[in-house]
């Protein structure tokens, strides 16, 4: 008696997950825009990407932004969206159905941006995704970043003329990876950690710049890497159960302190409020 209910509770759990995973082969589409510079003097990006992989970086040329998006019609609807002008706006979901699909073809996004106009805020939201963004030669006003499950990287290699005002990430359940911030000078920075690994790279060309972060870890793990060139301040402020690990600081009760070889002053400040998760430092 007790085998033969084992039996049908088993059948009516399969038989639920074939409700929710769609068998449906793909209807594979393609959607492409693109739009001249014309008069535009600066650029807000809205970017929402549910699932699929992602590719962003910047270009040169007489087109504004390009857009090649691959996309499951049956289970994917884009909606694009562009507001001309000279404060111009691109708008970018993609709506994802919630069942499951054992397909293997995922939605592919290509987005270029001009590197000539600046970008006044660009704002991405993650959710199943595999994201690259390198974002190297991009003047960038403000930024904000919320992962999703999945791996992102981004990527800042060149310096930019103006530093960027305000970044603000929110990390997923995967793992985040955003290397160059001292290329892009970024006077702020909020991250507000989440499950997976966060790296943040300060290195660049930091000139005589002074950014200042405040980063809050919840599980996961968080690693700084930071130019010994320059001068360092972290205040630390964690539970019982946090780890921050930062040997080749100087402590002072929750201050760690590194001077540039120069004696140089603190040119970027962390404040640190750590959970469960640790906070790995080091220097390069």
């Amino acid at each position: 008696m007790r085998q033969t209910t084992l039996l049908l509770c088993l059948a009516l759990a399969l038989s639920s997950c074939n409700e929710i995973i769609d068998n449906t082969p793909p209807d594979l589409q393609t959607l492409r825009e693109s739009r001249t510079v014309g008069n535009t003097k600066d650029l807000d990006v809205h970017l929402v990407y549910d699932v699929g992989s992602l590719d962003v970086r910047s270009m040169k040329g007489g087109e504004l932004f390009s857009v090649n998006l691959e996309y499951d019609a049956h289970r994917t609807r884009p909606r694009f969206d562009f507001r001309e002008g000279e404060h111009a706006m691109l708008d970018l979901k993609l709506d994802h159905q919630s069942r499951l699909s054992n397909s293997r073809r995922t939605n592919d996004l290509t987005l270029k941006l001009n590197e000539a106009v600046p970008i006044r805020m660009l704002d991405f939201i993650a959710g199943v995704s595999d994201a690259h963004m390198d974002l190297s030669g991009l003047q960038i006003g403000q930024f904000q970043l919320k992962g999703g499950v999945g791996k992102i990287e981004v990527a800042f290699d060149r310096p930019v003329e103006e530093p960027m005002s305000r970044l603000e990430v929110q990390s997923g359940v995967g793992n985040l990876t955003i290397r160059g911030l001292g290329n892009v000078r970024v006077q702020n920075l909020k991250v507000d950690g989440g499950v997976g690994r966060t790296d943040l790279d300060f290195t660049g060309d930091l000139k005589d710049s002074r950014t200042d972060t405040e980063i809050n870890v919840g599980v996961g793990q968080v690693r700084l890497l930071l130019p010994r060139e320059a001068g360092v301040t972290i205040e630390a402020e964690g539970s019982f159960l946090s780890n921050i690990s930062a040997p080749s600081f100087e402590k002072n009760g929750k201050t760690y302190t590194h001077k540039g070889p120069d004696g140089s002053s603190t040119r970027i400040h962390i404040r640190v409020r750590s959970g469960v998760g640790g906070v790995t430092v080091e220097l390069i």
